[in-house]
């Protein structure tokens, strides 16, 4: 039920007509299988929390603790407006690629999967290898699903309408 909406589309998009109907129940909430946010208060927390973890990844904290409490509540009110520009102006500095360390320590990688027993896998990434290189996609792929990317560069595999084959 936490699976991102583009997540749920790709698993679900050839067996449902669009738009989706969603239904909403206010009873019996399944505590033991959702997240439950009781107050907005809760859901900014969340939020918050998220980001602060994606700084520590990406900058060691040093972005979101350079920053004041009303630079995170413009951050939050933003997105919860979809104010585009007022959120921006505060994630911009989140998203600043920090050449004088050689750029982000890590990059995130969650990639979902509909078999096995996890839901999902989740590694952290470095972007540049302890000699300078830079890593590219195909060279995570090729760490997570050695079969998918051969080392030769030639793609045995392909992506069609978000479902990889091959």
């Amino acid at each position: 039920m936490h699976y991102p909406i583009g997540v749920l589309f790709d698993l679900h998009a050839s067996n449902t007509i669009l738009p989706w109907n969603i239904t909403v129940h206010f009873k019996n909430f399944p505590e033991h299988d959702l997240l439950h946010c009781p107050s907005h208060s809760v859901i900014e927390a969340h939020f918050m929390s998220s980001i602060k973890e994606a700084d520590a990844l990406k900058h060691k904290s040093q972005v979101i603790n350079d920053m004041q409490k009303k630079d995170h509540k413009q951050l939050w009110m933003g997105l919860q407006n979809d104010k585009f520009d007022q959120f921006w102006a505060m994630n911009r500095k989140l998203m600043e690629f920090p050449t004088e360390e050689g750029g982000f320590r890590y990059i995130p990688f969650r990639i979902y999967q509909t078999t096995g027993e996890r839901p999902f896998i989740q590694k952290l990434f470095r972007p540049v290898s302890a000699d300078g290189a830079v890593h590219t996609l195909g060279d995570l792929l090729r760490e997570m699903y050695p079969t998918a990317v051969p080392n030769e560069g030639t793609v045995t595999h392909s992506f069609t309408d978000g479902r990889l084959e091959g």
